[in-house]
Formats: structure tokens, sequence, C-alpha cells
């Protein structure tokens, strides 16, 4: 589901062989022309396709982390937009194929980027936020996640979102840092990536929502892991450490299995090539044991 708070507004892309991504809060690709031609009737469809919203997911028996679920609404509910409307409603999302549409541009995210965000989303039972950095070929239309940069902060802290901002906003070399929130509920023995990008409304209705659209990824599988993932892994572990909300990682999330196994079987599908970094997650591991 896509929060209404991560909607983005459309800005023209500089036409260059390859380019930086833009820093929207949405896939920072070209406004597809296949946006301004949805008809009126694509929303009825939507309406019928769309499945009924579901509640969170909260895995195998066994204690659990208590979180309240945040129902999704479908996007034909929306209308146009509105400042009374919650701005962290959070919205279902369309497949291309629902409005007869092929996704404009392709995707792609390497298993680092992967790591980091599922490591994040591990540590704590609130949302959590970050950014993410890539690069966008114009000629092969193709979006390359790079980078991510969790936010060591609070949801609701603006003076240390201001700060973060700052910092994420560096000159990074050929890596761009467009704002990519990604958060999470109570995911099961592996957390679900489920990226989307906001499509602009169709040009009749230009005062509606943008829509939400479900986006297929390839993934890369990088070959070792960076010290920079290492570092903002370090970091967080040390950012949480005796808060109220980190996860008790010793304690048992099913019969048989406790949070830091929960942990280690998400984060095995996403590791690199190379193996003989398997000493130092251990060693972060450890670091999590003490924390909590």
């Amino acid at each position: 589901p896509q929060s209404l708070a991560s909607e983005g507004e459309e800005e023209e892309m500089p036409e260059e062989e390859e380019e930086e991504a833009t820093r929207e809060g949405r896939a920072p690709v070209p406004e597809p022309a296949a946006a301004k031609k949805v008809e009126e009737r694509s929303k009825k469809q939507q309406c019928k396709s769309l499945a009924e919203p579901a509640g969170m997911d909260h895995g195998p028996p066994g204690k659990r982390l208590e979180s309240k679920p945040r129902v999704p609404v479908r996007y034909c509910t929306l209308g146009t937009r509105d400042s009374a409307r919650n701005p962290q409603t959070l919205v279902e999302v369309t497949s291309f194929a629902a409005i007869n549409k092929f996704q404009p541009f392709n995707v792609a995210i390497s298993s680092n980027v992967l790591l980091l965000l599922d490591f994040h989303s591990h540590l704590t039972r609130s949302e959590v936020v970050g950014y993410l950095g890539g690069r966008w070929d114009t000629n092969t239309q193709l979006l390359t996640v790079l980078r991510a940069f969790p936010c060591r902060t609070r949801l609701g802290d603006a003076e240390a979102a201001g700060a973060v901002e700052e910092e994420v906003n560096q000159p990074r070399g050929p890596v761009s840092t467009p704002p990519g929130p990604y958060y999470h509920g109570n995911p099961g023995l592996e957390s679900k990536i489920a990226p989307f990008w906001v499509m602009p409304p169709p040009e009749q209705r230009p005062n509606d929502y943008g829509i939400p659209m479900e986006v297929e990824v390839a993934y890369i599988q990088d070959g070792f892991l960076t010290n920079d993932v290492l570092q903002e892994m370090t970091l967080l572990v040390d950012f949480y450490k005796g808060a109220p909300d980190l996860v008790k990682f010793q304690e048992l999330w099913s019969q048989d299995q406790t949070y830091l196994d929960k942990l280690k079987g998400s984060l095995a599908s996403r590791t690199p090539k190379d193996q003989s970094f398997t000493h130092i997650l251990e060693q972060i591991y450890s670091l999590l044991k003490l924390s909590s």
C-alpha cells in the first residue's frame, strides 16, 4: 500500500544519456504517455478488480510484536484531493494489467539495498523510513537502485528530519538520493519488498490523487557486502539501543525460533555472492543481543 504522504509532484527529467534520478517521493521516471490517457472508466475497473483491504500479516503463532494494523483503502474511494484527509492513509496499489497498460520503465535493485532495508525493518516495532539512491538511464528506461540511507530519527521529529535530509543530500558521485520512503509492519520469516510508482491522475481530473501503481523489479545480487552497508547497520544498532520499541531478539517469535533467528532467515535471501562477510554479520548479531 502507498501512503498519501509519500506522493510526489511531477518534474521534468533532463534529456541526458544517463542521468541521476531526481529527488522526488516516487520512482523518478518521466511521466509515461499512458498516464495521460487513463479514462474515467479505469477508476471503476480498479474499484471492481482490487481485492478487499486485508489486515496486517502477523506471521506464525507464538510471541509477536504488538502493532495496530493500518487497513489500506481502495484508490477509487479517494476522489479529489482533500486537506482534511489523513496524509498517512494507506492506499492499495493497482497493477498495470488492471488498467490494460504496460509498465513504462524498468527497475533494478541491488541485494545490498534489500539487505539494509530488511535489517532496519526488523530492529523496531515502530515504522521505519529511509531514502533510496540510484541512477536513471533514459536510453534503456532503467532505474537502478544502488544505495539505501536509513533515517536514524523518529517519525514526526521535524528538527531531526531536517538534519537527516541535509546529510543524505551530500554529493555522492554518480549516485543520487531521491526520497523513497519504505515502511514495515510485522513481516513473516522473509520480508516482502513492495515497490510502487505514483502515476499522475488523468488530465481531465487534475485534482485527483495520483494512482499508486505496483512496479515489477529485477533483483541484482551484489558480489560482496560494502563497507557503507556494514557501517549503516552498526549505526542503526547503536541508534535503537535501549529504546522501548527495540525488538527483544532473544525472545521467541514462534515456538522454535527467536526474533534473531527470524532476522537471520530473512537476510539469508539477500546476501551477496562472497560469503566471507559472514563473521562480520555475526558480530552485528552479537551487538543486537547485547542491545536488547
